[in-house]
């Protein structure tokens, strides 16, 4: 269990340092931004260097789902914030449907490990 919370907690530091990495790069407005760039380029790294470690930990199923829902939802919800992208319905639907997917994904790893003890 402690490998597994080792795991959910490297998992929600590469989401965090991934989703900086997204922003830097709409600050990096096509690269030209060189500090942008710059932070871009290192937080992609520090996120695909931390991948392997959380993949030790974890399923892989349920890490990339987590990592690619999250990330998605949490750059979705920056856009609006930082630069008034719209929120509509479809925003909302489809954030939430990210989310009930990375739910079901564990649930169903959960019934598995269950099903194996």
């Amino acid at each position: 269990m402690r490998d597994e919370f080792k795991g959910y907690l490297i998992l929600a530091v590469a989401i965090a340092i991934e989703v900086f990495g997204a922003t830097m790069m709409k600050l990096s407005v096509g690269f030209t931004v060189l500090w942008a760039t710059a932070l871009f380029i290192i937080a992609y790294i520090v996120v695909y260097t931390l991948f392997p470690k959380i993949l030790r930990l974890l399923p892989l199923g349920f890490t990339y789902a987590a990592f690619s829902g999250a990330g998605t939802a949490l750059t979705a919800i920056i856009g609006i914030v930082l630069w008034g992208e719209p929120l509509n319905l479809a925003v909302v639907v489809g954030v939430a449907a990210v989310i009930a997917g990375i739910v079901l994904l564990q649930l169903s790893q959960d019934e598995e490990a269950e099903a194996s003890r």
